[in-house]
């Protein structure tokens, strides 16, 4: 039974909370029963039996709805939840297997624990409790273990060796460092050992690889375990149990038809029979039970769905009348600035909501407030209703989280340097990289990168001057033409594109100080209306888009006219920006025209504007070859009358007869692809009012910084995606799949793309979908097609006459067709991440559910590249750097989209980064002519001491190639301490080697600071190379050069010379110390 102490009413029909806690005491056995639509009640239920012992376990159809569940329980318990993948036919299935693995071990050891677990393997084939707890390695800190028996025990049970630790089943060693990432762990481990005791046990963090919380003690599961009993799931349950499910019957019928069910059944009923259950399929049971009746918000989303524009009002009404004796209100927001406009539209209704971080009505007798939390659903019972955003304006998509924005993509780009790659040396040119050397000068050994040049020159870079050094990155896929040493014909290239660049720069300048003087109109600050209509957005908007949105609103009130771009992937929410804009410029009774270079771009924004601006008093129109020349005749005449507010054209809008009665804001879509002439006109028609120009390829941050306060640039580079958002599967290629796959989607009214990258046989792909799938309407769509024919498929797949696209990759970039959700990519394995991310990004573009099914051969074995492709794509982690690399081919296209063309020959001549360097510094120079830019000045230090990286200590090549990186680009103190302590935590106690590299960058730190040009010893005498700007004291040298220990000299060329016999590692000290009594600091 239920328990209710200290209630006014003790009825079991409804839930009534425990005298202010949200703990709900429930037998040890029995049934109780769920009833009405119990949304994510349940999940809050679960979350609150707090009986210690208990293990619950929720049995689940579908892999989404364990998702949800998973996400919702983590949320009100705060507690980690496991969730059992079902068995598929998947190419992971390796991953799959660690998860089942992790979610045993968990139930078998966890006094505490909620699972999820799918009823269709309730009669699959397990390993026994035992043998999960016999393979399970248990460490402690302060035990005495050898490193080679963690390192055999993880050989033997799956674990795969890598560099770096990213997913379950990897481990990596280093020197005194096991790092493993085990199953049964949310976050990997990383075991330090001092000889063979465990010194530290700490968790770590996938993306920075820096340590996070100690542990005293852990456990390793096995990754894969390969003996199996006749055991099944029942066999691991035990007492004190809760048991969430739809019915026995239900589960039943939910197994695997192919074996007898009649042992299992048995086995279902003793085990919940001596359990608590919670039953929820709506159903009471004749045997009795408690009964808790909750709501789900699905009424509401229908009230506010027929009534839009009165969503709030509505909402408002019911919070103050209907709903004004619960104790606990709680509106959850999905971050900060969701949070905080929906305290404001409240407030105008005369409802005060705080914004509070977490629920807290285990703590007060009553508490109504605006809550910061990732709840997608709501319930209403009988003390505490929670609504959330997405009841309140529908189901929105998710953000991706970025873990973690670690280095920039300057360091980014060396992380997948090889050996046999290109390499720019800032003063000798392009060259061939051989990886990093060591050489003995003088007795003592040092690291250098070797590059190697014509007629196999060689150059040995030292690692101090790896700043000079970066990867080539040209914008097309031809070979770069390397360099001779010793010639001018480097210095000349430069000296050419140079020129070059000063020409752009100049241009960017002088229309920069054009638009500083020209007067515009300052438009008023958001009002209630507004708000409401952003609310309405049905995704959740990302970082970029937020700061996008926000930069352009703060432009259009400064009485300037704004000249803002923004730059992002098609379907990262650019059209949202431009949306925005215009609401707040037909607000203030003003024009908008929306210019797009194609009919097919002129479509889908116009059913765009009309759909989302369908509840407010706005006339949207389009002007294109589309429309009769009676509709363009009228359309024309009401722009100019001002009847229309919005007009969306191609280069039509440009043609003479275009008259506005008063025109605010002109938005281009991807202006780099209008002529030269369409340019000219809307140089006139820009003057003197707001532009915002919209750009799907994206401009690399290097080239942002580059021309950052020339040009207004926004970046949104945040995809509007979670895993959830497009569910991902890489299988292989079966008939049945695609068929059950397009006839899901097809049955919901979506439509579907089907992509195979190969012009010659992309026939035969036609033939084999026509006979599979003979009621289905198959379009076929390539590059090589006549514009017009396929700009009339185009439109006809838009228009809804076709239900499949079988194209090319010609899809990757310009369609956004919210109807389409489903996506068959063909041999995906031969396809680079950033073409499969482009194509995957072509559905999910609605509120429904989207899926991506990558297809691979049935019989071809997949390389180990193509597997990690697949993986990173299915798994949707943060993409991070490898994406960032794939990714530069479409960069390099928006920065020749941003400065012209012509730019990306000047780019491939000398390299992307060496490009933006040269850009940036050109605009400085040209900015600041009246005053003279200091160059940074760098040191050198030559003194004979063993400085480098020992092998043993990081033995990975192009890890130790990224810290050397990261060291030559140091240039204060704190952030060698802070690489300091990272090499500690990663790799273990820094060697001597190392600890002089350190000692030599601080010294060269601080030589630097001088001013003091190099520092070096030979023939027992330190030399100083001080210039005119050291500041020296004169008092200190001659006090110095009186006391006889130094033996100091200065010398008339500005040397100061100290004779000395200490040893090459003293050096260091002796060379700071002298520095410390002969200058002032």
């Amino acid at each position: 039974m239920l328990s209710l102490a200290s209630t006014e009413e003790s009825r079991p029909s409804c839930l009534i909370l425990n005298d202010r806690r949200s703990m709900f005491e429930f037998n040890e056995t029995g049934f109780i029963f769920l009833t009405g639509k119990i949304s994510s009640f349940l999940s809050f239920l679960i979350s609150n039996i707090r009986n210690k012992g208990r293990k619950t376990v929720v049995f689940y159809d579908a892999e989404d709805e364990a998702m949800l569940m998973s996400e919702e329980i983590g949320y009100f318990s705060g507690k980690e939840t496991y969730i059992f993948p079902p068995y598929t036919d998947r190419v992971f299935e390796k991953e799959d297997e660690a998860k089942r693995i992790g979610f045993l071990s968990h139930l078998v050891s966890d006094d505490d624990f909620i699972g999820l677990f799918p009823c269709s393997a309730i009669n699959n084939r397990l390993t026994t409790p035992e043998m999960i707890a016999d393979k399970t390695f248990k460490l402690q800190f302060g035990d005495t273990v050898f490193r080679e028996d963690i390192i055999d025990y993880l050989d033997a049970n799956g674990y795969e060796l890598v560099s770096l630790v990213r997913e379950e089943g990897h481990y990596a060693k280093r020197g005194s460092i096991i790092d493993v990432f085990s199953p049964s762990f949310t976050q990997p481990v990383r075991i330090e050992f001092l000889g063979d005791q465990i010194l530290s046990l700490r968790y770590f963090d996938t993306g920075s690889q820096r340590s996070g919380r100690e542990v005293e003690k852990t456990s390793i599961t096995p990754a894969k375990i390969t003996k199996m009993s006749d055991v099944t799931i029942l066999d691991f349950f035990k007492e004190k149990m809760v048991f969430v499910h739809k019915g026995l019957d239900y589960i039943i019928q939910n197994l695997n038809e192919e074996k007898d069910n009649t042992l299992i059944r048995e086995k279902l009923k003793e085990v919940f029979s001596t359990n608590l259950n919670i039953d929820t399929s709506g159903v009471c049971d004749d045997n009795g039970g408690s009964v808790i009746e909750a709501l789900s918000n699905d009424d509401l989303r229908y009230i506010f769905e027929a009534d839009k524009s009165g969503i709030f009002k509505t909402l408002s009404e019911k919070l103050i009348s209907d709903w004004s004796a619960y104790r606990y209100v709680y509106i959850f927001a999905n971050n900060l600035r969701q949070g905080d406009r929906l305290k404001d539209i409240f407030q105008n209704y005369g409802i005060a909501l705080p914004v509070i971080d977490t629920l807290s009505y285990d703590r007060h007798e009553k508490e109504w407030g605006i809550v910061i939390g990732p709840l997608r659903r709501g319930f209403r019972s009988k003390d505490i209703i929670i609504i959330t955003e997405e009841d309140i304006v529908g189901p929105k998509k998710r953000v991706i989280k970025k873990r973690w924005d670690g280095f920039d993509e300057f360091l980014n780009s060396f992380k997948d340097l090889n050996i046999g790659e290109w390499v720019v040396h800032i003063d000798h040119g392009i060259g061939i990289y051989k990886g990093i050397v060591q050489l003995n000068v003088g007795g003592h050994s040092n690291d250098f990168l070797l590059i190697e040049y014509q007629d196999r020159d060689r150059l040995y870079v030292p690692i101090g001057d790896l700043h000079l050094v970066q990867k080539f990155i040209g914008g097309e896929k031809q070979k770069p033409k390397i360099d001779k040493l010793g010639t001018h014909y480097w210095k000349n290239t430069k000296s050419r594109v140079k020129k070059y660049v000063e020409d752009i720069a100049k241009e960017l300048l002088e229309i920069y100080a054009e638009k500083e003087l020209t007067e515009g109109y300052a438009y008023p600050s958001e009002d209630e209306l507004f708000r409401e209509m952003e609310s309405r957005f049905e995704y959740e908007e990302t970082e970029g888009q937020s700061r996008a949105i926000e930069d352009v609103l703060n432009d259009m009130k400064r009485p300037k006219p704004m000249d803002r771009l923004v730059c992002g992937d098609v379907g990262f929410g650019k059209t949202e920006v431009a949306i925005r804009a215009s609401f707040k410029v037909v607000m203030e009774n003003r024009q908008v025209a929306i210019l797009v270079p194609t009919t097919i771009l002129a479509q889908q924004h116009y059913k765009t504007f009309c759909e989302r601006f369908k509840d407010y008093p706005l006339n949207v129109e389009m002007l294109s070859r589309f429309r009769s020349k009676e509709e363009q005749k009228r359309i024309v005449e009401d722009v100019k009358n001002g009847k229309i507010d919005i007009i969306i054209g191609t280069h039509r809008l440009l043609q003479k007869d275009i008259v506005f009665k008063e025109l605010g804001l002109l938005i281009i879509d991807e202006e780099h692809r209008f002529g030269v002439t369409h340019k000219e006109k809307l140089r006139q028609i820009k003057k003197n009012i707001d532009v915002l120009t919209l750009s799907a390829t994206p401009i690399p941050r290097t080239l942002y910084m580059a021309t950052s306060g020339i040009r207004d640039l926004s970046i949104i580079n945040t995809p509007p995606l979670d895993r959830f958002a497009v569910k991902t599967h890489v299988v292989k290629l079966k008939d049945d799949l695609i068929k059950k796959a397009v006839m899901n989607e097809l049955e919901r009214g979506g439509q579907v793309f089907f992509v195979h990258n190969y012009i010659h046989n992309i026939g035969v792909v036609y033939e084999h979908l026509t006979r599979l799938l003979p009621d289905v309407k198959i379009s076929v769509a390539h590059g090589r097609m006549e514009g017009s024919k396929l700009e009339k498929i185009m439109l006809d797949f838009i228009d809804k006459k076709i239900d499949i696209l079988l194209s090319t990759n010609i899809i990757e970039s310009g369609l956004d067709i919210s109807n389409v959700n489903t996506i068959f990519i063909n041999n995906a394995h031969r396809m680079g991440l950033a073409d499969l991310y482009q194509l995957r990004g072509r559905v999910g573009r609605s509120t429904k559910q989207a899926y991506a099914y990558l297809l691979v051969p049935k019989d071809e074995t997949l390389t180990r590249d193509a597997m990690l492709r697949l993986k990173v794509i299915e798994e949707m982690t943060e993409l991070g750097t490898g994406f960032h690399i794939a990714n530069y081919d479409l960069e390099i296209r928006g920065a020749g989209n941003l400065l012209g063309k012509e730019q990306s020959g000047n780019i491939n001549l000398i390299g992307f980064e060496l490009y933006c360097n040269m850009l940036e510094e050109t605009i400085k120079e040209l900015k600041n002519k009246t005053e003279p830019i200091e160059e940074e000045f760098n040191s050198e230090i030559n003194i004979p001491i063993d400085a480098f990286i020992p092998e043993t200590y990081i033995e990975d090549a192009s890890q130790k190639l990224l810290i050397y990186k990261r060291l030559s680009k140091i240039r204060e103190a704190d952030e060698l301490n802070d690489i300091a302590d990272e090499l500690k935590d990663r790799y273990g106690v820094i060697p001597k080697p190392l600890e002089n590299l350190l000692d030599v960058i601080s010294l060269k730190l601080f030589l630097s600071k001088l001013k003091i040009k190099k520092a070096e010893y030979s023939s027992k005498k330190l030399v100083l190379h001080v210039t005119e700007q050291t500041p020296l004291e004169m008092k200190s040298i001659l006090r110095s050069i009186k006391r006889q220990d130094n033996k100091l000299k200065l010398m008339p060329d500005g040397r100061i010379i100290v004779e000395t016999d200490k040893k090459a590692e003293e050096l260091i000290i002796l060379t700071r110390n002298v520095l410390m009594e002969i200058v002032a600091l």
